[in-house]
């Protein structure tokens, strides 16, 4: 209720000086006027100044800040002009007098030059005065910023159009006196052009801040507003505008009581009633309400004070400079408001999304890029409202592009690294790589460097640009198929037929066993028809991560042991499942070897004495001793 009273405070402090203004704003003539003796003396200051611009400099910035004054002030005194029926007639008697002086002239002579010149001035008068009743007019009657924009770009045409003429050859015959007359006529004839001209392009740019509320004028706002106002009797006071804007906060602030708790209705009757995996009650409220009420709310708030200030000025257009901070608020809030749906809705979605397609790197990429562009477009749009030219902001990165790449190449190579990484499907979010010296569970592709939990529990950032250029292992990208070359040590004492019989069994037992792969674990088996064509171009099972060879043999005499070695691929790749499995085969194995009567060997030593004589006579020596 405090944000009312004090709006309503700030409102009433507007409400008169928007009715002061409207006694005490100068005449539209008398203000275009004064903008072209502003442009007269910055011209003067710039010839004076040649080419050193810091002489003046002061001078110049006052005149420019001057200039911008008026052409604020200049949407609402075109809105309140009225219509001087007799200073129009005195103009256009004026004019047709010159006009016909102008065609009894025969002969190009300094008369004839000096009277084009004012005829041109009275008509260059005559288009853009015109153009500004029009402009008002069009504003009356609820124009949109389009027309506006067409009614003000073609009368710069005709304005550019009235001021083509050539007097080249005539100067020639004109002495020097005469030509230096005509020569300051012309020079004035072009000031007042680009003065008009400058005048119609910035109010051609601010087309969209001089629309009219459409909305206003269909309810009719002004009659409603002179009904209160009779009613009152408050001649000092604008009542009606006070009354209907207290009454626009009022609705903004229920909306603000009613909107989040209308939100909250809908998500939990509609999106949620018949998921089972469905967030809580508690969690709904959290995610998608607590965490967007701020911005919501303060974009309501400011939204209902805009609305207030264009009652204020109605029917005129709010003040530009007035606007323009409206803008820049919008512009702030909606941001705020986009990067905390980002961050509520947002998450929810592409969290289902990176369920599905598995990819949960590029889609966080995508989150993050998102965060960028919507943080920089917020800020173009505040230069552009503060008045900056952007256009030259982003043509001007062109230029300086070249020493900010230098300056930030590292930045840079790991951000297009990152683009690269997450999509060209080196390795993915949980994947179990080996990369650039560092191995274990990959948790995060950023813009700039990509997280690793190692197995030991500790995090690495390894940079984008580094990964590109490392050779990656990622143990993940396997499908059907891990990796087993078991050796078999057999004692000596094993028979020949006995080892092969043992080699048979094992076979046979790996051949059958459902913890093995097998030949009809494959891709071609697996995928759709694509894959039987695509394997005439790339070996699929290579490409897809399937691996099922399988062998057994007799390997190796060993020192201490015959040598079995089992060569296979289990259909576990996960780490649990895996061990598992070859704690399975290996007491399997165990067993087919005792069925064979074979036993393992172990590490011996042989000793073999020569002469056993020797070591008899030894004995008996110690024996005696």
């Amino acid at each position: 209720m405090k944000k009312v009273i004090i709006i309503l405070s700030i409102f009433i402090a507007f409400a008169f000086a928007a009715e002061d203004n409207n006694e005490s704003n100068a005449e539209l003539f008398h203000l275009v006027q004064k903008f072209i003796v502003l442009n007269n003396e910055l011209k003067d200051l710039n010839d004076r100044s040649d080419n050193n611009t810091s002489i003046f400099s002061e001078q110049k910035t006052s005149i420019k800040k001057q200039k911008q004054e008026l052409l604020n002030t200049l949407p609402k005194v075109i809105s309140a002009q009225s219509i001087d029926e007799a200073s129009i007639k005195r103009f256009l008697e004026r004019k047709n007098k010159l006009e016909q002086e102008f065609q009894k002239l025969t002969t190009q002579n300094f008369k004839f030059a000096q009277s084009k010149i004012e005829l041109s001035s009275l008509e260059l008068d005559e288009s853009f005065y015109k153009s500004l009743f029009e402009l008002e007019s069009l504003f009356k009657k609820t124009a949109s910023a389009k027309e506006l924009s067409a009614l003000l770009q073609n009368a710069q045409s005709k304005l550019q159009a009235l001021v083509e003429f050539d007097l080249s050859e005539l100067k020639t015959r004109l002495d020097f006196k005469e030509l230096s007359i005509i020569n300051e006529a012309e020079n004035k004839l072009l000031l007042k052009a680009d003065s008009y001209d400058e005048i119609l392009n910035y109010l051609k740019d601010n087309a969209n801040l001089l629309e009219s509320n459409f909305i206003f004028a269909r309810l009719e706002l002004q009659v409603l507003i002179d009904k209160i106002n009779e009613f009152a009797g408050f001649d000092f006071l604008n009542t009606g505008k006070i009354i209907i804007s207290f009454f626009i906060l009022a609705l903004f602030y229920v909306l603000n009581l009613f909107l989040p708790r209308l939100s909250y209705f809908m998500l939990v009757n509609s999106f949620f009633k018949h998921d089972t995996d469905a967030m809580s009650q508690e969690e709904i409220r959290a995610v998608f309400i607590e965490k967007n009420k701020k911005p919501f709310k303060l974009l309501l708030f400011f939204y209902a004070l805009s609305v207030c200030f264009s009652i204020a000025y109605y029917p005129a257009p709010v003040l530009i400079s007035i606007t323009n901070v409206f803008y820049i608020i919008y512009a702030v809030l909606f941001a705020w408001l986009v990067i905390q749906i980002l961050d509520s809705y947002g998450v929810v979605l592409l969290s289902t999304l990176a369920k599905k397609s598995e990819k949960k790197e590029v889609v966080n990429l995508i989150v993050k890029i998102l965060y960028f562009v919507v943080v920089v477009i917020a800020i173009l749009f505040v230069l552009a409202h503060l008045g900056f030219n952007v256009s030259a902001i982003i043509a001007s990165l062109g230029i300086g592009g070249l020493a900010v790449a230098l300056a930030a190449k590292d930045v840079i190579a790991n951000f297009f690294a990152s683009l690269m990484v997450s999509f060209d499907d080196g390795l993915n979010q949980g994947d179990w790589v080996e990369v650039a010296g560092v191995e274990g569970t990959v948790v995060e592709i950023g813009l700039r460097k990509t997280a690793i939990r190692t197995f030991d529990n500790a995090l690495v950032y390894v940079p984008n640009s580094t990964i590109m250029n490392a050779n990656i292992t990622n143990w993940s990208k396997r499908r059907i198929g891990r990796h087993i070359k078991m050796i078999l040590g057999v004692a000596y004492d094993a028979k020949a037929e006995q080892l092969e019989q043992c080699v048979k069994d094992l076979k046979a037992y790996l051949d059958k066993s459902e913890l093995v792969a097998h030949s009809e674990d494959s891709a071609l088996n697996k995928n759709s028809y694509k894959a039987r064509y695509r394997q005439n171009l790339v070996s699929i099972n290579d490409l897809e991560g399937y691996k099922n060879a399988c062998y057994v043999s007799l390997c190796e005499f060993a020192d201490s042991s015959i040598n079995i070695e089992l060569y296979f691929y289990t259909k576990a790749i996960n780490a649990k499942d895996f061990r598992e499995a070859r704690q399975v085969l290996m007491l399997d194995f165990m067993r087919i070897l005792e069925k064979n009567g074979l036993g393992f060997a172990f590490p011996s030593l042989s000793i073999y004495v020569e002469n056993l004589k020797d070591l008899k006579n030894l004995d008996l020596k110690n024996a005696k001793a």
